[in-house]
């Protein structure tokens, strides 16, 4: 890879973001390119649970689920620790909905209502569903030689490499040594996961985060944009109007992109040590925190971004991706070698905050993935849930 060339639009990450984004453009008539550090597709996205948070979106609105902005809003702004809504925020709460239809209409995305599904904290303006979508399971065949291109599940959290999707997937595995019905549903998926490794060397039923990331790349290359793999940012390029490209490297050479426009989508620093003590007062040491992010997501471009001049904008949270795996409805949790106990009645992710930055220990993954760490639980909730 070597040489010039000149697009409309370069976008750096192929995760959810940037292929929206890389989507959106071209369906409006921009020449688009992506370039991913990686050998694969995806990102986070890929390993992630699939779900969106959208207020007020057209598949609740189709179910009968009305409501308006000023319950979302009021949600927000309490998570927010009361800070006042931008216009930011309410772009997000007035076009979000728009985004859904979008998609829906014009690509290969389509979505599954979250009817059921309720918001994480029953805070002022929570709601008992209809504010989340996810995306459908999709037909990897559909992709073609792409289906390789795409990353994998996360071995961890998959039965072989097979995705398991929430709800009613998910609940027949649990169920299969209690229901025949449950039994025989495992059982299929099993032996048609088997005979598709067997034929294609990976599982071609997409849910989760792998349908989305697959439903967005199947929607890119529709759309007519092109991929630069194993291709990092070595730099960015300027002229006189600001940023203008940038210089793409790999092992066969360097590629100089020359674009309109560079989103950089190619997610935070999360296996930064360096970056994570610099930016994240209670993790000096860089051993803080423990991401479920992939090792390459290093952050990489937010060098480039500030050599030009750009600006690193404060965030009062943690570096973790916000990415839901699986929370055990356990009577207690405990961390590694630590006395800190907490109830499975708490929202799922504080747990997994405090036990991960309360470990001595260098766990990898957070509460079921820590192989050093025991969770205690009955054995019948053991049964009924996993």
């Amino acid at each position: 890879m070597s040489g010039q060339m000149n697009v409309d639009v370069l976008v750096v990450g192929s995760g959810a973001a940037g292929l929206s984004a890389a989507v959106t453009a071209a369906l409006g008539g921009a020449s688009v390119l992506v370039a991913e550090k990686e050998s694969v597709i995806g990102g986070t996205s890929a390993w992630s649970g699939g779900w969106l948070w959208i207020p007020r979106n057209p598949l609740a609105r189709e179910e009968g689920i009305e409501e308006e902005p000023g319950a979302p809003l009021a949600y927000l702004r309490h998570e927010m620790d009361g800070e006042p809504a931008d216009a930011r925020l309410l772009a997000f709460l007035q076009y979000g909905p728009e985004m859904i239809d979008f998609f829906r209409r014009r690509t290969a995305v389509q979505f599954l209502s979250g009817s059921k599904m309720p918001d994480f904290h029953a805070s002022p303006g929570a709601a008992l569903g209809g504010r989340s979508v996810t995306a459908q399971p999709f037909d990897g065949r559909l992709l073609g030689d792409w289906l390789h291109r795409l990353r994998p599940p996360l071995e961890t959290i998959s039965l072989a490499g097979m995705g398991i999707a929430g709800g009613t997937d998910m609940a027949h595995f649990f169920n299969a040594t209690r229901s025949p019905g449950s039994a025989l549903y495992a059982t299929r998926r099993l032996l048609r996961h088997g005979w598709q490794r067997l034929r294609a060397g990976r599982g071609q039923h997409l849910v989760n985060g792998n349908a989305l990331v697959a439903r967005l790349l199947r929607s890119a290359l529709d759309a007519g944009v092109n991929f630069q793999l194993n291709a990092p940012v070595e730099r960015l390029l300027a002229d006189n109007n600001g940023v203008a490209g940038a210089i793409l490297r790999s092992d066969g050479g360097a590629l100089k992109v020359r674009a309109g426009a560079v989103l950089l989508a190619c997610g935070g620093f999360p296996h930064d040590r360096q970056r994570l003590a610099e930016n994240v007062p209670h993790a000096a040491s860089g051993y803080g925190h423990f991401s479920a992010a992939p090792p390459g997501n290093q952050g990489m471009a937010f060098g480039s971004a500030k050599r030009s001049a750009a600006s690193l904008i404060p965030h009062s949270g943690t570096p973790w991706p916000g990415r839901r795996c699986r929370a055990l409805p356990s009577p207690a949790d405990c961390s590694c070698r630590s006395r800190i106990w907490l109830s499975a009645l708490s929202p799922a992710l504080l747990p997994c905050c405090l036990t991960v930055n309360a470990s001595p220990m260098k766990p990898t993954l957070i509460m079921i993935l820590l192989p050093r760490c025991w969770t205690r639980r009955r054995r019948a909730k053991r049964r009924r849930r996993g």
